[in-house]
């Protein structure tokens, strides 16, 4: 079944477990890619290297120069596929919100895709199909790791510019003022059966006082001709202006920044990202984030989501947390509640909760930077800056 979207033959090399993809094609709205490699795989999705073999370039260069295997990056694309079996309402909602999400933010420092399409399949499921253009250079987490087995060290300034363009890639997500662009609403009634595993953007306060749960899903064209009238019956379509919101990446890692040929960083993998102000006031409410928590837990995750109760607010502020760890595993290669695990064997989700951390000796950082390490790692949220202020006192560090 893995394989069944695949035309071309398969084979199977070496140990019998890593295919080649050899002659293995797939369209996505009549473009022709043949599939270089598979980059990575979670449970129900997967990441691959794919070169367009058939039709024009979606991008004019989707990334200069040439990546690692040769192929020109003009050609040369990241293609995720997100598999929703059929009746799984929640991950239908969950795929058409990434990807608006991957139109909403526009910003050099938020990653775009170029392409999408969803596909009804013969036994009623759907795949997602989302392309985007390939960052050769990687993830920041892969510059980390890099440097940790050449035993080197970023300096103080190369670690200002990276976590600058974060920053401003965060303002993006967390500025209200931006309106989404290209991205309809779709708003549809389910039964209050039918939606207890339905997600709600987050944003859990939208649907108290109502007699039935609502979805708000949104959807690009293509994916609102693909999607059954049994499973979302659509109410109405609003192609009105959407009120602006703030919205939070609510994961962010090393692993989800990719550098852009030129060296700029980019927040990617916007799947958890939704609407940034949450207030938990129902039970209902809160086991559905308790166990979408447990489901994607982190170690760059902020202490609201391991102190989850009634009455629980979440806010931009979870992602300034996020921002904190990614600067110190920046410096020091390692997150500072990981490395508080290793030192004294604490488990790190306490470690998190409790903002018990430390820095090692060492005299290569400035206090000043270090100093704005300490700022986001606040366990009260409100005593974290925003990531305006963060930024501003970035850039008079470089100043």
């Amino acid at each position: 079944m893995l394989w069944q979207w695949l035309s071309g033959p398969l084979s199977v090399l070496c140990c019998g477990f890593c295919p080649d993809f050899s002659n293995t094609f797939l369209l996505v709205n009549g473009r022709k890619y043949s599939i270089v490699r598979l980059l990575k795989e979670d449970d129900m999705s997967f990441l691959y290297l794919v070169r367009l073999e058939d039709g024009m370039p979606l991008l004019s260069a989707a990334a200069s120069g040439d990546d690692d295997d040769g192929y020109e990056s003009v050609n040369t694309y990241t293609l995720k596929r997100i598999r929703c079996p059929i009746g799984n309402i929640s991950n239908v909602s969950d795929a058409m919100r990434e990807i608006d999400n991957y139109k909403r933010f526009q910003s050099p420092y938020v990653v775009s895709s170029v392409d999408s399409q969803v596909i009804q399949e013969l036994d009623g499921a759907k795949t997602i199909y989302i392309v985007f253009p390939h960052y050769p250079l990687g993830s920041l987490q892969d510059s980390i790791d890099d440097r940790i087995l050449d035993g080197t060290f970023v300096s103080e300034s190369e670690c200002i510019r990276i976590m600058c363009g974060i920053a401003r890639g965060l303002l993006c997500l967390h500025d209200s003022s931006s309106a989404p662009r290209g991205v309809r609403t779709l708003t549809t009634g389910v039964d209050e059966g039918a939606s207890d595993n339905v997600n709600t953007d987050f944003n859990l306060s939208d649907n108290l006082g109502d007699d039935r749960d609502k979805i708000s899903a949104s959807y690009t064209d293509e994916a609102g001709l693909s999607m059954d009238e049994h499973l979302l019956e659509l109410d109405s379509i609003s192609t009105t202006s959407v009120v602006p919101v703030s919205y939070s990446h609510k994961m962010l890692s090393p692993s989800n920044i990719i550098f852009s040929s030129n060296g700029l960083p980019i927040i990617s993998e916007l799947g958890s990202c939704s609407k940034a102000d949450v207030e938990i006031k129902t039970a209902k409410q809160l086991n559905r984030l308790r166990e979408w928590v447990d489901d994607n837990f982190n170690s760059y995750m902020a202490p609201e989501f391991l102190d989850l109760k009634t009455n629980s607010k979440l806010s931009t502020k979870v992602d300034v947390w996020s921002f904190g760890c990614i600067c110190y595993a920046l410096l020091f290669g390692m997150n500072p509640f990981e490395r508080e695990e290793q030192l004294y064997g604490a488990s790190i989700k306490y470690a998190i909760s409790t903002g018990k951390f430390s820095f090692p000796s060492q005299s290569r950082y400035s206090d000043s930077i270090l100093d704005i390490i300490r700022s986001c790692l606040q366990v009260d949220p409100s005593e974290r800056p925003s990531v305006s202020i963060v930024l501003n006192n970035l850039q008079q560090l470089q100043s």
